[in-house]
């Protein structure tokens, strides 16, 4: 997002650092926080408070859990979206081992491991977290195709489309006023 919005959307809880994840990369030609070892883990560690060694390898992983997460939000935006998009997503959230751990109110997952695998574990908890508390949905990708930020949509009906009304939402409906104005005028002749 290049502008500040007046209202924040930051998403609640746990599905936050899935937000932060997904905006690590200031889209589309930004900077990239997990674009090195280094900074991928200085990334890390300031979003988990978990101090990583992070390989070259790892950043092949963590850059497309982010782009395939990215694109799966799409369809919370109202996008059509490849169904094998979660199909991927879950291939490469599913090696961080979960494990239940109950008490006398309940249960919930927690990570079972460290490392890279320890973020993508947190980002499959709050995922299920925020699937249960009918939050999942609401964390959406801009529709503008120059933005592509992660907001939460705080709007009463979930209807939201764009990160910020403001910025991306008025350029759209402008670039699409301008298309709609073109395809009616006359051609000179």
């Amino acid at each position: 997002m290049t502008d500040t919005d007046p209202e924040p959307k930051t998403a609640p809880g746990p599905l936050e650092l899935v937000q932060r994840f997904v905006n690590s990369l200031d889209y589309p030609h930004g900077p990239d926080e997990l674009a090195t070892p280094e900074s991928a883990a200085r990334w890390i560690e300031a979003a988990t408070g978990d101090a990583v060694e992070v390989s070259p390898r790892d950043i092949k992983r963590l850059v497309t859990a982010r782009e395939t997460l990215r694109d799966l939000l799409e369809a919370h935006a109202g996008e059509a979206v490849d169904p094998e998009v979660p199909v991927r997503l879950q291939k490469l959230l599913s090696c961080a081992p979960l494990r239940p751990v109950l008490t006398t109110d309940g249960a919930t997952l927690v990570v079972d491991c460290g490392g890279v695998d320890s973020l993508l574990g947190r980002i499959s908890t709050a995922i299920v977290w925020a699937t249960l508390e009918g939050k999942w949905s609401r964390l959406k990708v801009c529709r503008s195709d120059r933005c592509r930020f992660a907001y939460y949509d705080h709007s009463k009906n979930g209807s939201g489309q764009w990160c910020s009304m403001r910025v991306c939402g008025t350029r759209e409906k402008a670039r699409a006023y301008r298309a709609r104005r073109r395809a009616t005028e006359l051609p000179a002749g």
